[in-house]
């Protein structure tokens, strides 16, 4: 293991960008704005990086950059063209999904999940990674997701499918209507953060029954619509992202019920990026 070459690791997630700048023994923290190829600017992010540790990029410094929607050579080589213009030419750009995997799972096959913002999965051979199924975003999947969970309480809520003490609870703290909601969904910027936005309401109700129930569904959702084929079943599970981190006590419950072994739940794959490429470059 050769931690002495410096190195630089980020890890993008749609609410942020976790980022470790490794000189020997030194290992600096950095956090800047979320990214994902389909859905951000990648000209935002420069200008995020500049500012925030802009002063710690050194020239010819390798850099590992692992984010959502680089899924072809095209997406990855126009991300690649804008960072090296912050990095310098020697970036490497993956799929957020191979971050998870060689963060979590390093050289081990297993099943990869992120739940997130965004919710994504697959399986991870101990070198590359097959999509188990399409993620399809927020507006056509993304189940088990924070913004799949939000839309699962607008719709509740906005449709008095709650018990009246939910509802109450809910237009106490937010006082919206569902013009409004509908409104900030087709009008403003990024709705799947919106959306997102109410995970932190479930989360401090998610000893109530009703929203246990639609956390505990959410999460079936996740397994049904990623995992039908028995093919991988056998195989033990890893988790990134704030969805699956807070609510692990309730994902691991889903997990157990369907038979599967849940293994790692992390929030960012970060420390174990650090670790990966300083063992393996």
């Amino acid at each position: 293991m050769d931690s002495i070459n410096p190195f630089i690791v980020g890890d993008a997630g749609g609410t942020s960008t976790q980022w470790r700048v490794v000189k020997g023994e030194s290992i600096q923290q950095f956090e800047t704005i979320g990214f994902n190829a389909y859905t951000h600017n990648v000209n935002d992010l420069k200008t995020s990086i500049s500012q925030t540790f802009g002063k710690e990029i050194e020239k010819e410094v390798p850099v590992y950059f692992y984010a959502a929607g680089v899924d072809t050579d095209q997406q990855t080589e126009e991300v690649k063209k804008e960072l090296s213009e912050v990095f310098d030419n020697n970036i490497q750009i993956e799929n957020d999904l191979l971050g998870v995997a060689r963060g979590l799972c390093g050289k081990e096959e297993g099943n990869v999940c992120i739940l997130g913002t965004g919710a994504n999965a697959c399986f991870y051979n101990g070198h590359g990674v097959n999509k188990v199924s399409a993620s399809l975003g927020y507006v056509l999947g993304d189940e088990g997701s924070g913004a799949y969970l939000g839309k699962k309480m607008m719709t509740k809520i906005f449709r008095g499918q709650f018990s009246e003490e939910i509802i109450t609870r809910f237009q106490d703290k937010f006082e919206l209507t569902s013009h409004q909601v509908i409104q900030q969904i087709y009008h403003q910027p990024k709705p799947n953060h919106f959306l997102a936005s109410f995970a932190k309401f479930i989360y401090d109700n998610r000893n109530h029954p009703e929203i246990h129930q639609l956390i505990t569904q959410s999460f079936n959702d996740f397994f049904d619509a990623f995992f039908h084929s028995f093919e991988y079943h056998s195989l033990p599970f890893h988790f990134s992202g704030s969805i699956a981190y807070y609510f692990s006590d309730i994902l691991r419950e889903v997990g157990n019920e369907r038979g599967f072994l849940i293994r790692n739940v992390v929030q960012s794959p970060i420390a174990g990026l650090v670790l990966y490429h300083q063992k393996h470059g």
